[in-house]
């Protein structure tokens, strides 16, 4: 079922509304049209209570001001692109810099900083919402107008299913994801480093101490990044590797093995779990990238329900294209062709 409400209104007086999304299983995701921001995702636990495995805040103005991008949709472009510069159709492009001299998450005024419009799909099994949002040619500095659309669905196999659908008026770039930051022992609960993460990747794209790739598309073998079996990310934080040093931490694109460009179906990307209860979380998707990020930045955070967030109290599992992939010819492209429709589908599971 799926029950409405008013979360609270933008700065100009638009109402931002709250959907929450509940199953037969005791499973209940709340979704704001503000940036189509997952704010809460309650599993029930061992204790016959419910555990809130999502970080995010209390109001409006606490995501506006947000540099973190806590459970938003991002676009039109995840990731960064190289001082937000490009060329596509044999013109170049500047886009928004917001972060360390490049473009982050698509720019500074990105999706997630919109109040998307919504639809009930379904409101009784699966229930099921879609967002709206109409980008302007130019939006951010990325060419060409582009409708975009996203379905989530709870499924009653405790998946949410979210769904990527974008066309485009001419030729651009799209790479949307979630950013949600996941603590399966609660939000509230402190750091994730002793929860285990496993990833189907055998490369990963090593970057510069920017965060931008250097184009390499790199053996995890005797790397942190070799994530294949379960692996408690307290081992990866702890490397003196050089690209662990770059980020303070887990902050990189890991090349899934099993990414078929073709492919409508998610397939099996990346798992994790918990020690503190029996709540663990798998993640399928049709992209060739997931970036794995422990909120390595955080300090004293003020989050929802007067929690404090600290450096690694979530895990982001991000699918998406590589980073910087205008700029790199060999990794898959992420160039929307006009009048192509654009779809990719990620599903996160929760088990308990």
């Amino acid at each position: 079922m799926i029950t409405q409400a008013i979360f609270g209104k933008m700065p100009d007086g638009t109402v931002v509304e709250q959907f929450c999304l509940s199953n037969l299983n005791g499973v209940s995701i709340e979704i704001l049209t503000l940036g189509g921001i997952i704010r809460r995702w309650l599993v029930p636990n061992d204790q016959n209570a419910q555990t809130d495995i999502v970080l995010g805040y209390d109001t409006v103005e606490d995501y506006l001001a947000d540099d973190s991008y806590l459970g938003a949709l991002v676009g039109r472009y995840a990731n960064r692109i190289n001082q937000g510069k490009f060329s596509l159709a044999d013109k170049n492009f500047q886009t928004d810099i917001n972060q360390a001299g490049n473009c982050l998450h698509g720019g500074s005024q990105g999706f997630n900083s919109k109040v998307w419009q919504s639809t009930v799909l379904s409101n009784t099994d699966n229930p099921s919402i879609m967002l709206q949002l109409a980008s302007p040619d130019g939006d951010q500095g990325f060419p060409g107008e582009i409708a975009v659309k996203v379905i989530y669905t709870l499924t009653e196999q405790n998946r949410l299913k979210i769904e990527y659908f974008a066309t485009a008026e001419q030729t651009t770039l799209y790479n949307p994801t979630n950013h949600s930051y996941f603590n399966l022992s609660g939000h509230n609960s402190g750091s994730v480093e002793t929860h285990q993460i496993q990833l189907q990747a055998s490369h990963y794209t090593p970057t510069d101490d920017r965060a931008i790739p250097t184009g390499e598309i790199a053996a995890v073998e005797n790397t942190p990044f070799d994530l294949r079996t379960l692996t408690p990310i307290s081992e990866s934080l702890a490397s003196k590797h050089q690209q662990i040093a770059y980020g303070n931490g887990l902050d990189h694109n890991l090349c899934l093995d099993a990414y078929d460009p073709q492919a409508k179906l998610a397939t099996f990307a990346a798992k994790a779990i918990t020690t503190a209860n029996d709540i663990s979380l798998n993640v399928y998707t049709t992209m060739p990238g997931m970036q794995v990020f422990t909120a390595n930045h955080f300090a004293n955070k003020k989050g929802k329900e007067g929690a404090l967030y600290h450096a690694h109290q979530g895990v982001c599992f991000e699918s998406q294209f590589y980073p910087d992939t205008p700029n790199q010819a060999h990794f898959p492209s992420a160039t929307l062709e006009a009048g192509t429709e654009f779809y990719s589908v990620t599903e996160y599971e929760v088990l308990f």
